[in-house]
């Protein structure tokens, strides 16, 4: 008998979940982008609300594009996410996603301590402007708010469940269809597309801080893609949800680690 894939209470579900990450923009990037001045002239004139309006639109279009994609997909070719199966079969979540969470967090939080190290090596040759920027002063309750519910949840569904379903399924189809599912090749090669891309995706919030040269686009994309490689590996081996948690434990840690920068004057 032939499997059925619930569509649209899941993506009600995923979107909903999603939409949590895309309001705590507002508590962030419009800040941000006064602190540094960097609204264009025409925005500038605008009242807060349509401010506001235009920075959450594009996000929660693409999260509703992503969301629908990944409920389409991602069950077709054995990628799991917990929340999907509640809303669809009403299968238990906090049961199934305990066994996951340790290694989730083990993974966020030492790959948090990575990026910072490599960020470290990378800063000298940075230049200047990117340097002040980076020696800013920021809400860091604000940034790990956002990081957590943004980066952990809102990305996620963005480029694992959306974009990496995506390409993981049309290697799928491509190469021909197997009953268990795409090749271990084809879904390596969707991590790592998608990666790529989520590191890309990092580089229009950075041009509006600071100009873009060839080293700040290498550092941005390849810091970014290395966290793409490990939470689509969550993804495709224990679950969307396992992913969302290494992701908001990689902010946790690079919470603690300012802090610690902080308070040993290091920055």
């Amino acid at each position: 008998m032939k499997k059925k894939y619930p569509f649209w209470k899941p993506v009600f579900a995923l979107f909903l979940l999603g939409l949590v990450g895309v309001l705590s923009l507002l508590f962030t990037t419009l800040p941000q982008l006064d602190q540094f001045g960097v609204l264009p002239p025409e925005l500038a004139a605008l009242p807060l609300p349509l401010v506001a309006l235009y920075v959450l639109l594009q996000p929660t279009i693409l999260l509703l594009i992503a969301t629908a994609i990944g409920c389409l997909l991602a069950p077709r070719i054995g990628l799991i996410s917990f929340v999907y199966e509640k809303a669809a079969y009403g299968s238990p979540v906090l049961g199934r996603l305990k066994s996951q969470i340790i290694l989730a967090l083990v993974l966020g939080l030492v790959f948090a301590v990575v990026v910072t190290l490599l960020d470290m090596a990378f800063m000298p040759f940075m230049g200047v402007e990117f340097t002040a920027i980076e020696g800013q002063e920021f809400n860091l309750y604000a940034q790990l708010g956002m990081g957590m519910l943004y980066g952990g949840i809102t990305e996620e569904l963005m480029l694992r469940w959306g974009i990496m379903s995506l390409l993981a399924w049309l290697g799928w189809i491509l190469l021909g269809r197997s009953a268990s599912g795409p090749h271990r090749g084809v879904v390596w090669a969707a991590i790592i597309i998608s990666s790529i891309l989520f590191g890309i995706g990092h580089l229009p919030a950075m041009a509006m801080l600071v100009p873009l040269t060839t080293i700040i686009v290498i550092r941005t994309v390849l810091l970014n893609a290395i966290g793409g490689i490990v939470f689509g590996w969550l993804f495709w081996r224990r679950s969307l949800e396992a992913a969302m948690i290494a992701h908001a434990a990689t902010h946790v840690g690079f919470f603690f680690i300012r802090l610690l920068a902080l308070a040993t004057g290091l920055v």
